[in-house]
This record gives structure tokens, C-alpha cells and sequence, in this order.
């Protein structure tokens, strides 16, 4: 069963130095390799690169199929 998310406002962001993981804010979309036009949109695909209130992170989920946004800090 798919769920989908039409509307995202916050992310599961890991952190990989420290291993903990906290819920923040997304504030926009900075880099999507699927489309260009998906950066001015602030549509959220696997592989893209958002600013979020932690820093920089990379989606790592797929949130038109799993209705949750997990992402993994970059910065």
C-alpha cells in the first residue's frame, strides 16, 4: 500500500557523526539531479538536497511512495 505526501513541512534528518536523528523543518529545496524545474517547484524526490534548520541533508526516502521524508545530513 502506498502512501502518499502531497504536503511535507518536516524531516527525519540523521545525523552520521553522532548517530542520533531529530524531526526540523524543511525550508527549501536546494538541489534535484531528476529535474531542474523540481528545485524552483520545491518538489521533494529521492537524492535531493534540502535546507532544512539542521543544515544541508539528502532525501533518502521516497515520499511519493512512503508519506514520510527521511534524509541523512550532508554539511
Amino acid at each position: 500500500m502506498k502512501i502518499r505526501a502531497l504536503r511535507v513541512q518536516f524531516a527525519n534528518v540523521a545525523n552520521p557523526k553522532d548517530g542520533t536523528s531529530r524531526r526540523v523543518k524543511i525550508e527549501t529545496v536546494v538541489e534535484n539531479r531528476a529535474d531542474p524545474n523540481y528545485i524552483r517547484r520545491n518538489i521533494l524526490t529521492r537524492g535531493a538536497i534540502i535546507r532544512t534548520e539542521a543544515g544541508k541533508a539528502r532525501i533518502v526516502s521516497r515520499p511519493s511512495q512512503d508519506g514520510v521524508v527521511n534524509a541523512i545530513l550532508v554539511e
